[in-house]
């Protein structure tokens, strides 16, 4: 990771702190859902940090999901992020399949997906479009700079929804049993050279799983 970027990626003691915050441990209303209060609503607001705290994807790829994004391949929950109507994507190494880590399962992640299907919704995270563009990801960006300012004041100023793509990268770039490839196949990186580019085969899901499954349960 280049120096540039260190002061901009979450911690994991960031990431414990900011999901005890009101999204995740209880709102005022879905409307104040920064606002401490008794109810948890598990909308866009709630899932997609959560996203991007176990799968490192860039902001418009979570926040444009569809419900037909999430597959099942080789018996392993994965997000397919691709080019959609939804969202584009930023090149060729970012159409990829990565792992829905145990602990959103463990969430209900993949019981909100079921729902959305049953309401035969075409989108995941209907309350993040913008109903001006039709875009989702820089509602998303308010959101989160909301959020992170409430948690955080001052001291988060760096921290924003690419710093939760920062924070997946140098935690699993620590883990011995995860190699480069991997690691860019799970974050959507291009190989370093014309062989890796052009040559080189897709990881695995059960291989990707594994690697994803290293990040902490930090809710």
């Amino acid at each position: 990771m280049r120096d540039c970027d260190k002061k901009q990626a979450f911690t994991e003691a960031d990431l414990h702190r900011l999901f005890k915050s009101p999204v995740w441990s209880g709102s005022k209303s879905e409307y104040h859902q920064t606002d401490p209060g008794p109810d948890i609503y598990q909308n866009g607001t709630y899932w997609t940090p959560l996203l991007g705290a176990f799968t490192g994807a860039r902001r418009e790829e979570v926040a444009g999901l569809a419900p037909a994004d999430i597959v099942e391949i080789d018996g392993i929950p994965c997000l397919n992020i691709e080019d959609s109507e939804l969202r584009r994507i930023k090149n060729i190494s970012s159409k990829r399949l990565v792992p829905i880590h145990s602990r959103l399962i463990a969430l209900g992640f993949l019981d909100f997906v079921e729902t959305a299907r049953a309401k035969g919704q075409a989108e995941l995270f209907p309350d993040l479009r913008e109903p001006a563009t039709g875009k989702h990801g820089r509602k998303l960006g308010r959101r989160m700079r909301q959020i992170v300012d409430k948690t955080f004041g001052a001291e988060g100023a760096d921290l924003s929804f690419h710093s939760l793509r920062h924070y997946v990268q140098g935690t699993l770039e620590h883990v011995p049993e995860v190699t480069d490839k991997v690691l860019r196949d799970i974050v959507g990186h291009e190989g370093k050279d014309t062989h890796e580019r052009t040559y080189s085969k897709p990881t695995p899901p059960a291989v990707l799983q594994a690697a994803i499954e290293k990040l902490p349960a930090v809710i």
